[in-house]
């Protein structure tokens, strides 16, 4: 059985349209490998995506606006490659939100992929509940939490890396109560997706 420590993860965020995951577009993705604990950030990925419709609300969330995705591809173009950088690795993100749009998207282009995800704010709860302490568990409160520097966010490679490096610091301490792969995927998610 593979160990947390020498899994396969690969840490996505993205930044969308929207909030709805089967309605709304991808405006850029990011994908953080990791082996273990290991943040391999020499083999990152980042693109922008150019979507069908840029609602203009979106835009003071993330900043990219109409210009900047006008020659970026559509999700459609790397999605045979996001496919090979996610496939026998475990998606971990922020939220299960991350996962649900990139399960639309490839489910829209009729690609399969078998996606395990986990979740850090579950993790940090189910933490957080073995040490007997309660608190909040928002990216903001993580980052802080774990002694990060916040430098930028909500730009997808930006948060891929905040979520990776609070990723990392879960894994050790995981791995000091003994939690195994199986168990880290029931802590860290509810459910398993099967994209098609």
């Amino acid at each position: 059985m593979t160990d947390i420590l020498s899994a396969r993860y690969s840490v996505i965020d993205v930044e969308s349209t929207g909030l709805n995951p089967k309605k709304d577009e991808i405006v850029a993705i990011a994908v953080i490998p990791m082996v273990g604990s290991r943040i391999i950030l020499s083999d990152y990925f980042f693109s922008l995506v150019r979507p069908k419709k840029l609602k203009g609300e979106s835009i003071k969330y993330h900043g990219i606006d109409i210009k900047a995705v006008s020659k970026a591809p559509e999700f459609q173009s790397i999605a045979s490659r996001l496919k090979h950088m996610l496939e026998d690795s475990i998606i971990v993100s922020y939220t299960e939100f991350d996962a649900k749009i990139l399960k639309s998207h490839f489910s829209r282009l009729k690609i399969r992929l078998e996606l395990d995800c986990i979740d850090i704010s579950q993790v940090e709860h189910w933490i957080a509940r073995k040490e007997g302490r309660a608190e909040n568990h928002d990216m903001d409160g993580l980052i802080k939490k774990y002694s990060l520097e916040e430098i930028y966010r909500h730009s997808a490679l930006a948060d891929a890396y905040y979520t990776a490096c609070i990723f990392q610091r879960q894994l050790v301490k995981l791995a000091e109560y003994g939690v195994t792969l199986q168990e880290l995927k029931r802590i860290g998610k509810r459910e398993k997706f099967f994209v098609w």
